[in-house]
């Protein structure tokens, strides 16, 4: 995946920020993160969440330019922000034949590799309207790629039997995973495969819902959910959800960083 990044919109290289932006390949230098805020907000459900990032990507979509070009195939699948770090494509393997989803797929890369490979059908998911224009625009053209806008758990149960579903700090990191992995769970077919990356939590940080905020350069501040667990945590709500023990591989950062990635894969029990 020569040159496709994913971070939180700035500089691409700072490692003293973390991952987990959806789709940035060339990060905008119109946005920055401000510091996390320390109480989440009132939770008002998955849809308020889905909402709320919903009107975050949307904005920073329209000030970023990395979907207004016709897009090239990447020549691998990158797992964390840190190219050349982590796990490639063989982490879900040959997609030749098989139907894949990614959840959250920004604009359109990671599940462009997965059409450009052989799928014989590719389904990119994301809640901004706006990326998803993008991600057309991009890699309309390929055979068996299908775009869907929308909260990840309402369009994932509207989809056929998928053999892998996937997501590189996207809906599993930015959607409640107690209520996602049900219905990943109930599109996988027995057996089939979900891998995914999130951001580790940083030391002393409290597992489960929190929030960051973006501010665009207007000056608009913007709230951005998401859900942090550390690896056992990770291991249990798999368990909990229908799948096998996973690998959990930590990613650290480059030298100096304070961050590291959970890349995670799981294989679908039950009939």
């Amino acid at each position: 995946m020569t040159g496709w990044i994913r971070s939180w919109p700035w500089a691409v290289g700072d490692s003293s920020r973390p991952c987990g932006s959806r789709g940035f390949s060339r990060p905008p230098h119109t946005a920055d993160r401000e510091e996390r805020v320390k109480h989440a907000m009132p939770s008002g459900g998955h849809l308020v969440d889905a909402s709320v990032n919903a009107r975050a990507w949307n904005h920073i979509a329209v000030q970023d330019s990395t979907g207004d070009d016709a897009g090239a195939v990447p020549e691998r699948i990158e797992w964390t922000c840190w190219p050349g770090r982590g796990p490639g494509a063989e982490f879900i393997g040959d997609p030749a034949g098989l139907r894949v989803a990614e959840l959250g797929c920004g604009t359109g890369e990671h599940i462009a590799y997965a059409a450009a490979h052989g799928a014989r059908l590719a389904v990119g998911v994301d809640i901004a309207e706006q990326r998803i224009a993008q991600a057309r625009a991009r890699f309309g053209h390929l055979p068996a790629l299908v775009w869907r806008v929308g909260d990840a758990a309402q369009e994932l149960a509207e989809l056929p039997r998928l053999d892998v579903c996937f997501s590189i700090y996207g809906a599993l990191w930015y959607a409640d995973p107690a209520q996602l992995l049900p219905v990943i769970h109930n599109r996988l077919r027995p057996g089939g495969l979900l891998a995914f990356s999130v951001n580790g939590p940083r030391p002393g940080e409290l597992p489960g819902r929190r929030v960051d905020n973006l501010t665009l350069t207007s000056g608009t501040r913007l709230p951005v959910v998401h859900y942090s667990y550390d690896a056992d945590a990770w291991r249990g709500l798999l368990d909990e959800h229908g799948f096998a023990p996973p690998e959990v591989l930590p990613v650290e950062g480059p030298a100096g960083s304070p961050y590291r990635t959970f890349v995670i894969r799981a294989h679908r029990i039950g009939d």
